[in-house]
């Protein structure tokens, strides 16, 4: 099966929606993670219908793909000085969802193909970057 080939399943689409994390802030339409979850089968059969659209127009909303960057203070030091604060992305959720979807496809040809070398650890079942800082300090040792 190709990845782009065919639209997102229901299947895909309501696994998508429950691995999705609560009490993060929603992006600029403000519908939070929360509201995708209770939705039940109505909403997630609209959300395969839409993603239905994108697969076939091969055009991803603009809304899906915009991002509004908050600075949050890390309640440390200086106010004023930028060092001291980070940058988050609020994104739509319902781009979140169909993000996941394609992760999803993409995990399975990708480790099926043996594309990625030995030494990548991010993204990838069972490794994680934290494993890979461990082996190369104990290397360094």
């Amino acid at each position: 099966m190709c990845v782009c080939g065919l639209s997102a399943s229901l299947s895909e689409v309501h696994r998508a929606i429950r691995l999705l994390s609560n009490g993060k802030a929603p992006g600029a339409d403000c519908l939070p993670a929360e509201l995708f979850k209770q939705g039940g089968m109505r909403l997630t059969h609209l959300l395969v219908h839409l993603f239905s659209l994108v697969w076939r127009e091969e055009e991803v909303p603009q809304d899906f793909k915009d991002a509004s960057i908050i600075h949050l203070y890390k309640r440390k030091g200086d106010h004023a000085c930028c060092d001291n604060h980070r940058g988050i992305s609020l994104l739509s959720v319902a781009g979140k969802v169909l993000t996941r979807v394609l992760l999803n496809r993409l995990s399975v040809h990708v480790d099926e193909l043996g594309i990625l070398p030995e030494s990548q650890g991010g993204f990838r079942t069972g490794r994680g970057t934290t494993d890979m800082i461990f082996s190369a300090r104990k290397l360094e040792e």
